[in-house]
């Protein structure tokens, strides 16, 4: 039905036939009504909608046909379809669709696999950066971190006693506290 042969006195929100349609149908509609040189939100206010509506539905006309028409097919929400919009390659687009199809997801879960698939290393190839290691030859740091560990342990009520000893050419840091005796050993004591 065309926008000319809607009567005149129904009210743009109530009852509208355009307002009913689908919403491919309504962005085809939308992109007609530019085409022909209308404005923004002249195209929006006889389809009923807002501008800003108007826009959302024209950023569908980014998606293929051949998808369009399966979302339509599948009776697929319009907000799977803008989610579907976020992924660059069109036939990651149309497998990410089908699997949300298939599946019946709802919205969220469709658009948390849209935005994992959007990072998904063969959409998007990043180069492997190499892993840094940092070498700290000052052995002073260590020791003092072990030392901080007793002391930590300590002030959390274990008894807990740092030794640092050095043998020949080596440097030993002990750290000593007593053992908890385990539930068996417990029981048999008694």
């Amino acid at each position: 039905m065309l926008y000319t042969e809607l009567p005149r006195f129904l009210p743009v929100r109530k009852r509208n036939p355009i307002a009913q349609m689908h919403y491919f149908d309504s962005a085809e509609l939308l992109n007609r009504l530019l085409g022909e040189g209308r404005s923004r939100a002249e195209a929006a206010a006889l389809c009923g909608l807002n501008p800003a509506q108007a826009m959302d539905r024209l950023q569908l006309m980014g998606l293929e046909e051949g998808l369009r028409a399966y979302l339509r097919a599948e009776n697929a929400p319009e907000q799977i379809a803008r989610c579907l919009l976020a992924l660059p390659d069109p036939d990651l687009r149309r497998r990410v669709a089908q699997r949300i199809v298939q599946e019946r997801l709802c919205i969220r879960d469709a658009a948390l696999l849209v935005a994992a698939a959007g990072r998904s290393p063969r959409c998007q190839p990043s180069p492997q950066q190499p892993r840094v290691i940092a070498v700290i030859r000052d052995i002073r740091l260590y020791r003092n971190a072990v030392r901080d560990i007793a002391g930590q342990m300590n002030a959390a009520g274990v008894r807990a006693t740092f030794t640092e000893r050095k043998t020949g050419s080596m440097q030993e840091l002990t750290i000593a506290y007593p053992a908890r005796r385990r539930r068996t050993e417990r029981y048999q004591a008694m």
